[in-house]
């Protein structure tokens, strides 16, 4: 083996016994030899009529407790498989995401009060404050994805959530709209950290297999904030005006960071590329108790990619088409959005159709609801099909949804609850969670928050950019109807991106369920991946008759590595 030491901690080579058989009604014989070259994968030879056919088959890895042999982080979590401690953090971390939702929602509902209170306009002081508050959210996303690589996850998320639970309830002192412009665009700061910090940490600590699952079902804590938001501002706003609800906004999410800073662990994955291998083995402990960990090795940081800044990797010649393409999507998804979600309370209180506060804020929690219900959904589907297949079909319904409303003829309260019900169960599984599906499977351990954090940069300032582009388009007159035929350009875009992630994702050998593992690391060293394709050439010209040889322990490698190329 050239490198023993390689990310993906293949073991020596070992033949298994063969097994020959004969079918009920072919007297053919049919011969299987399986070669172990470690875990996850196994070498099959099948010879059927005297004619050898391998294949490689990725099977769920466990974990080697042989001295001297490593693993990774996820191999053992892998291992370990979802226990109740994961169910704790997991709850944990999507109430934290449920708070983030929740603020953003709960601020809309305060502009028709700010208007009449200040004379605040939609096309004016409204838009100023969707707008910056995007990019202020889009400024805390990258600087907190760094710095949760560099520091934790866990020490990130805390930080962030604090900074906009205080500024928030702060909030609710401004004397004028200067004064809540400010603390506004404070509180966004920490909003746009949390997203990219959760979603990272919940996808360290869960097994890859069930990481693009549970990342769908954690954002659908999102949706139920929006759930959360509306009800307050109906029960609060008319009882003691949007102060009272910017401070329930601050004190929520308060709550449950302490909860959270009690409970949850930091990344093993983190401490690991960290060198801190000690306290890996630790959160491990913690995940399955009772479990004897004593005997694995955890694999420490790649020497080669401890080389490179985080930066560096993510735009390397490997990672930077999934990069761009990755940031190209959460531009469009998460703008589009928010751009009906921030001005939805607003459409729907104006001439036409003209709801009631107390209407609009009932179709607005439905519309939450059903995007809680479309998550778990989504969740569920996402852990036996394709991640690319479900949000190609989600887009394509949302489609079919904008046309609806868009040309819904006069629309009275009874119809609107029934569309944006049904367009809260379709088009928030689309535009939310989508981004953070593909980029937490995109990337390694070691720059997988820099990874998200720069794609959920690129998100707010999607965001930033319809909230100045619908307060335009509001202002200048755009209804309803309007707005959602407007989002069938965003839709279209989304979906032929998606297609060059799908086209991406099988160059760099990501799996199409687990995505992208820290054991791959190695496969990133142009040399490496050369030498696979060598090897690959070289199996391609083995003889088709007689029996099958043990093939040697580097040609099997190579092949493997071949496979993941």
């Amino acid at each position: 083996m050239n490198n023993p030491a390689s990310a993906a901690n293949l073991a020596m080579t070992s033949k298994r016994p063969s097994s020959e058989l004969f079918t009920p009604n072919d007297p053919c014989l049919i011969r299987i030899e399986t070669y172990s070259i470690g875990s996850p994968v196994v070498v099959i030879c099948v010879s059927i009529r005297g004619e050898p056919h391998r294949r490689t088959e990725r099977f769920v890895p466990s974990m080697d407790a042989s001295p001297g042999v490593s693993n990774g982080v996820s191999t053992v979590t892998d291992s370990i498989g979802l226990t109740r401690r994961h169910w704790l953090y997991f709850v944990l971390i999507t109430l934290v995401l449920l708070a983030d939702g929740m603020e953003v929602t709960m601020v809309s509902h305060t502009f028709p009060s700010l208007a009449e209170e200040w004379g605040v306009t939609v096309g004016g002081g409204v838009t100023l404050v969707v707008t910056g508050g995007f990019v202020a959210m889009a400024v805390g996303a990258l600087v907190a994805g760094r710095l949760a690589d560099l520091f934790g996850r866990k020490r990130v998320l805390i930080s962030a959530t604090l900074l906009f639970s205080v500024a928030t309830a702060l909030g609710a002192t401004s004397a004028n709209f200067t004064a809540f412009t400010a603390w506004r665009f404070l509180a966004c700061l920490g909003i746009g950290a949390v997203m990219p910090t959760g979603i990272t940490l919940l996808a360290d600590l869960v097994p890859a297999r069930q990481r693009a699952s549970l990342v769908a079902a954690g954002y659908a804590g999102v949706g139920l904030g929006t759930v959360v938001g509306a009800g307050l501002a109906g029960l609060l706003i008319p009882a003691g005006g949007w102060r009272a609800l910017l401070v329930a906004g601050g004190v929520v999410p308060l709550v449950l960071v302490i909860l959270l800073a009690l409970v949850v662990p930091e990344s093993p994955a983190y401490y690991a590329t960290h060198g801190a291998i000690g306290k890996a083995k630790q959160v491990l402990a913690r995940l399955a108790p009772g479990t004897d960990l004593s005997a694995v090795v955890i694999a420490g940081p790649s020497d080669h990619m401890n080389k490179q800044e985080a930066f560096a990797v993510i735009l390397s010649r490997r990672f930077a088409a999934t990069t761009i393409l990755l940031w190209l999507f959460a531009f469009f998804s998460l703008g589009t959005q928010l751009l009906i979600a921030q001005y939805l309370p607003t459409l729907l209180q104006q001439p036409v159709p003209g709801l009631t506060t107390v209407q609009s804020s009932t179709i607005v929690g439905a519309y939450g609801f059903a995007s809680v219900v479309g998550g778990l959904v989504l969740s569920a589907v996402l852990a036996r099909v394709s991640r690319y297949r479900v949000i190609g079909f989600a887009l394509a319904l949302s489609s079919v949804v904008a046309l609806a409303i868009g040309f819904a003829p006069n629309p009275v309260f009874g119809t609107l609850l029934l569309l944006l019900t049904i367009a809260g169960l379709i088009l928030p599984t689309a535009f939310g969670p989508t981004r953070n599906i593909l980029a937490t499977a995109a990337y390694p351990t070691r720059v997988r928050g820099t990874g998200v954090g720069s794609a959920e940069l690129c998100a707010r300032a999607g965001s930033a950019a319809g909230g100045l582009v619908g307060g335009t388009l509001i202002g200048a007159g755009l209804g309803l109807a309007g707005l959602f035929l407007t989002v069938l350009l965003p839709i279209g875009l989304l979906l032929s991106v998606l297609a060059g992630l799908k086209f991406d994702a099988r160059r760099i050998g990501a799996d199409s369920t687990a995505g992208f593992r820290e054991e791959d690391l190695s496969l990133t060293e142009p040399e490496t991946r050369a030498g696979a394709a060598r090897a690959g050439a070289t199996a391609s010209r083995q003889p088709l008759l007689g029996p099958p040889a043990s093939p040697p322990e580097d040609r099997v490698v190579a092949e493997y590595k071949a496979d993941l190329v």
